[in-house]
């Protein structure tokens, strides 16, 4: 592994384990580069910025999830057991990171502009297409409903999250399954 690569497996490793014990705005790019034993010159010729960071560094922790999500849908689940399998998975993944890594998860979420980067987008609309042709095919879409209706619901659904604590979140997330999957019929 080169000098480079070590430098940035520091910056990403420290970034994450402060990511799970402290609230984000507390985070500071001298503390990452000093418990990373990185100057900040360092930090910044690999990170545009604290913020850049931070997403690249909750990414990372959610690409598992894609593999996975993708997985489902290639699956021979109907939709509604689809719907609720990455669910599951996906409660399941977020519950290996601490109460603060998934709150700081949603702030970013919220607040930080280029959270999903081109490829994130793409790969969720690939996710949310699947999920379309899966319910489309057993009738749990209705037909009246466009694939673009279907996006233009799925944007409003991820929009309205946006700001909420991750911890309701999760306890709500069995109410929001069950009105995704009876909503489209």
């Amino acid at each position: 592994m080169s000098q480079t690569e070590k430098k940035k497996k520091a910056i990403l490793a420290t970034t994450f384990v402060l990511l799970n014990n402290k609230e984000i705005k507390n985070i500071t790019v001298d503390e990452i580069a000093d418990k990373a034993v990185v100057s900040k010159v360092t930090l910044f010729k690999y990170y545009k910025n604290k913020n850049h960071l931070m997403n690249v560094v909750i990414m990372n922790a959610l690409k598992n999830m894609l593999v996975e999500v993708e997985a489902i849908i290639d699956s021979d689940l109907d939709f509604e057991d689809t719907y609720h399998a990455i669910t599951a998975m996906k409660l399941k993944q977020l519950e290996r990171y601490s109460a603060t890594f998934n709150q700081n998860l949603m702030v970013q979420y919220s607040e930080s502009p280029d959270f999903f980067d081109a490829d994130a987008i793409n790969a969720q609309l690939q996710i949310y297409d699947g999920l379309f042709e899966k319910g489309r095919v057993e009738g749990r879409i209705s037909p009246a409903i466009t694939k673009n209706d279907f996006m233009f619901i799925i944007k409003i659904f991820i929009e309205g999250m946006k700001g909420l604590p991750a911890a309701l979140l999760f306890q709500k997330a069995d109410l929001i399954t069950r009105f995704f999957i009876n909503g489209f019929k």
